[in-house]
């Protein structure tokens, strides 16, 4: 298997992976998955300030994932990183393809010197939730307590899906992409 970066020469093979793996619904609101498939939705995640990791099996694009920077709040100085589009062909699931690509993410984070990471998982997706608390995420309503949190939500082929922020806040980052505090 090959993990690189994308550019935009794979722009085609991303706008495919994407559309077969959107199926499932898990890829944001009606809106949000149209926009994410048009040939300028699939650039934009190709081009600075993104930069996008993809798996390979034989030249086959079988997964992907992005970051890119922001401040943690408007005001904010503490530069924070995002990993965005983490998607895997369902015939490459459970084979490690997605921690990897999660893990190239954090080893490029910490190498831009980040306080920190965010990421919007959809639920039910009780896989992935399930690897990213293993690198060490928690979701935004562990820090807020009992105070509310307002969370999108959305239907898909009659499914309900919520968008739950998770946050990582590190010091640093051992050279696996586990988090040290």
């Amino acid at each position: 298997m090959l993990f690189r970066t994308l550019n935009l020469a794979d722009a085609k093979a991303l706008r495919n992976l994407r559309a077969l793996v959107d199926a499932d619904g898990t890829l944001g609101s009606e809106s949000e998955r149209l926009r994410a498939l048009t040939p300028e939705g699939i650039a934009q995640q190709l081009r600075p300030p993104y930069e996008t990791f993809g798996a390979f099996a034989e030249e086959e694009l079988i997964g992907s994932a992005a970051l890119y920077q922001f401040p943690a709040e408007p005001f904010d100085d503490e530069p924070w990183s995002a990993i965005a589009g983490v998607i895997v062909h369902p015939s490459a699931r459970k084979q490690g393809v997605g921690r990897t690509l999660v893990e190239m993410c954090l080893n490029r984070i910490q190498e831009l010197g980040a306080h920190g990471v965010s990421l919007v998982v959809n639920v039910p997706n009780p896989a992935a939730v399930a690897l990213y608390e293993s690198l060490g995420f928690e979701s935004d309503e562990a820090e807020k307590g009992d105070c509310e949190v307002e969370k999108a939500e959305y239907l898909h082929n009659g499914q309900r899906y919520v968008e739950v922020t998770m946050r990582m806040r590190f010091a640093s980052l051992s050279s696996t992409g586990a988090a040290s505090s």
